[in-house]
């Protein structure tokens, strides 16, 4: 039978289709796993940073990070670019980035890391068992274990992980929440010591949240009523405040809701080596959820609310 180039990319489109089809219901069925109080974690306080990197600065000492190129000169449309670097990357596990909110035109500072989660999608996604969630908190990668596949990459909602472009032998870098430096010392991590704002706080989950709370009860002219990551995804390590002003959204924190996805990514995984779905329908369904995420990241600071569903 002969295929031309349009007809096998319909046929790996149905695939892909079928795929998501056949993982659907047990993705439904799949119970969720629920935070652990005493895991370590961190709270993100975006109305106390001042925007100074001294977290950024402390994450590249205690983890030997490179320098990365500057482009403290670049401008766009006509203004001098703040981020610097842009985005995460295998040598920047923490970065500062500043936010303009559509609506009021608030400046505001927000760290961005690996979010820890509960029930992690990088996790579920990994085909060989290199990253798992770990009874301290933190989500720890093994590169012993890797294969490069890079699935973890695409299925992280927060697009965190980051792959190692440059070396011959490489493996997915992210933040380590200073597990094997620091947190088992019982010592916090380099960015919250760093800190001189108090805009990170380090600590078990639990009195996290209760901080939080007592934030925002005790400053309601300046906290939005609502902590990211107590539910979304199905609960994180780090979480975040913000101004009532300025909607996690406006922040580059996804509007992600409160259900976790490694029901999804895991039943994927596991019907792929079940029934030996074709590499093609692998690839068009991996390729439709990096195009989502990749949406919902360009539209991030125009979407607001915090509505479950």
């Amino acid at each position: 039978m002969n295929i031309d180039r349009r007809k096998f990319f319909k046929l790996g489109a149905v695939a892909g289709g079928t795929a998501v089809c056949s993982v659907a219901a047990p993705a439904m069925a799949r119970e969720e796993r629920e935070p652990d109080p005493n895991w370590f974690g961190m709270l993100n306080d975006s109305t106390r940073c001042i925007g100074c990197r001294a977290c950024q600065s402390a994450c590249k000492t205690e983890n030997k990070l490179s320098a990365e190129p500057t482009i403290g000169e670049d401008k766009v449309f006509g203004r001098p670019l703040y981020d610097s670097p842009r985005e995460l990357s295998e040598n920047t596990y923490t970065l500062i980035k500043m936010h303009q909110d559509e609506v009021s035109k608030e400046t505001t500072f927000v760290k961005q890391q690996c979010m820890h989660c509960a029930d992690p999608a990088c996790q579920s996604a990994c085909i060989v068992g290199a990253l798992k969630k770990k009874s301290n908190g933190a989500v720890e990668y093994d590169a012993d274990l890797c294969m490069g596949c890079r699935y973890c990459m695409v299925a992280c909602p927060f697009s965190v992980p980051q792959f190692e472009w440059q070396k011959a032998i490489p493996s997915i870098k992210k933040c380590t929440l200073c597990s094997e430096t620091r947190l088992k010392k019982g010592e916090p991590t380099a960015c919250a010591t760093a800190c001189p704002a108090g805009a990170i706080t380090f600590g078990k989950r639990d009195a996290l949240l209760k901080l939080a709370r007592k934030r925002i009860e005790g400053e309601p002219q300046r906290y939005l009523d609502h902590i990211y990551g107590e539910k979304e995804v199905g609960g994180t390590g780090v979480l975040y405040l913000t101004k009532p002003q300025v909607q996690f959204a406006g922040l580059g924190l996804p509007d992600v809701k409160y259900h976790a996805v490694s029901g999804l990514t895991e039943s994927i995984q596991h019907r792929i080596f079940q029934y030996f779905i074709p590499p093609i329908a692998v690839y068009s369904l991996l390729g439709g959820i990096m195009s989502y995420n990749q949406r919902r990241k360009k539209n991030a600071g125009q979407i607001g609310g915090d509505d479950e569903y």
